[in-house]
């Protein structure tokens, strides 16, 4: 505090004072939050990815019918789908503008399709990007193991 011999406005000089220096970090860190966004949103997308997976995985096993989770690279988006005599959408998944699909590898049709043991019928990756070209990887292995990269 400042102490004034004759201590009339002190207070407010010492908000003052506290409010500029708030004001002079927050100036400071907005930019480097702002650059560290995208690694949050596609930490965020891919954590979500795995539990999806996850969650197809145990439905097929619970219900003993097929689930799969198609990916659309193109329009950024994924769906977890139930094979029975029709095809349903059990869930849809738009991933942010900032993250996109960067690449599909060894998946039949870009889809993982879960058996009745929770295992896969082809193993594969999918890998997620940023618009800082940070990547985050998912390998889903035969035996049904989802493994996030980041």
């Amino acid at each position: 505090m400042i102490f004034l011999k004759n201590n009339q406005g002190g207070l407010l000089l010492d908000l003052v004072v506290v409010s500029g220096i708030f004001a002079l970090l927050a100036t400071i860190s907005i930019p480097y939050l702002r650059k560290y966004q995208p690694n949050l949103k596609l930490n965020a997308a891919a954590r979500a990815l795995t539990t999806d997976l996850r969650y197809a995985q145990q439905l097929t096993v619970t219900e003993q019918k097929v689930h799969l989770v198609e990916f659309d690279a193109i329009n950024g988006e994924y769906e977890i789908l139930k094979i029975d005599a029709a095809t349903t959408t059990v869930k849809t998944v738009i991933l942010d503008q900032e993250v996109s699909i960067k690449q599909i590898t060894d998946l039949i049709d870009n889809q993982a399709i879960f058996n009745f043991y929770g295992g896969v019928s082809q193993a594969g990756t999918v890998i997620l990007t940023n618009t800082n070209n940070v990547d985050a990887t998912v390998n889903i292995k035969p035996s049904g193991y989802i493994q996030l990269q980041e």
